[in-house]
């Protein structure tokens, strides 16, 4: 792997990982073109751990803010109305229910991500969600348990390649009826415990097959890590403007040079 195309790498993880297109559809489609059939695992994991970084700078006030509002909801009954205490109970129920549900379909995901048609297919799938999503009704009931095994539901499909984690999450926190700015921060937040246990398990594999790191690895990190803060900035208004149908087409156009690829 060239150092163009440990940047071209570390730019797609650090947009695509927050926009609603699935990063794993486009590094799956891009290390295909590259030729990389079978591309660097520790490299993989440090794009992770460097959008990681990007979310836990991006929302380091409200973390410590909800953190200390669910630790202080220990010491009374009169401490858990608050924001943080629903907020942790509905990430620990969403964390849990992916596990569930992502684990199991871990194999088949990694197998999926070698197959450029079955990609194009999650980006179908990421497409029809971001179509309808422009039709749910704007609601304002708060983040509940009921909030994040749903949403969590639609994390743990999300490990499928093609299929956008955040899309797929932000549109299932406004089917329970969640604000739009809520269900962008709550699907973010919900991110952090899976990339930091996939991050962990994928780091451990890298390890036991021998860490192999391709040139400009760290230049393609620190890409990802600032391209991921603008994205997140840029989501933000995408989620409360309710601008969800130029994503839909742009992933239809993906999905279309995927079926493409499949063929060559």
């Amino acid at each position: 792997m060239t150092l163009v195309q440990s940047l071209v790498l570390g730019a797609l993880q650090g947009f695509t990982e927050f926009l609603p297109v699935s990063s794993s559809g486009h590094l799956a489609l891009a290390q295909r073109l590259f030729g990389l059939s079978d591309p660097p695992i520790a490299f993989d994991v440090f794009l992770h751990f460097a959008t990681m970084l990007a979310t836990l700078l991006y929302f380091m006030g409200d973390i410590l803010s909800l953190l200390k509002e669910w630790l202080l909801g220990f010491a009374g009954r009169d401490r858990r109305k608050s924001e943080g205490w629903r907020y942790g109970w509905a990430v620990i129920a969403g964390t849990l229910v992916t596990a569930l549900l992502g684990l199991p379909l871990e194999g088949a995901a990694t197998r999926a991500f070698a197959v450029p048609w079955a990609v194009a297919c999650g980006l179908v799938v990421t497409a029809s969600l971001l179509g309808f999503a422009s039709r749910i009704p704007v609601s304002d009931k708060q983040v509940s348990l009921g909030t994040g095994i749903l949403v969590g539901l639609a994390q743990g499909i999300a490990v499928m390649p093609g299929i956008s984690r955040s899309g797929s999450t932000i549109v299932a926190a406004l089917m329970a009826g969640v604000r739009r700015e809520e269900a962008f921060r709550f699907s973010f937040l919900l991110s952090l415990p899976a990339i930091m246990g996939a991050t962990l398990l994928e780091g451990l594999k890298a390890l036991r097959e021998g860490v192999f790191l391709p040139d400009g690895w760290a230049y393609g990190c620190a890409l990802a890590f600032l391209c991921g803060l603008v994205s997140l900035h840029f989501m933000r208004k995408v989620v409360v403007f309710g601008k969800w149908k130029y994503f839909s087409l742009y992933c239809l156009v993906v999905a279309a040079i995927g079926f493409i690829i499949g063929l060559l």
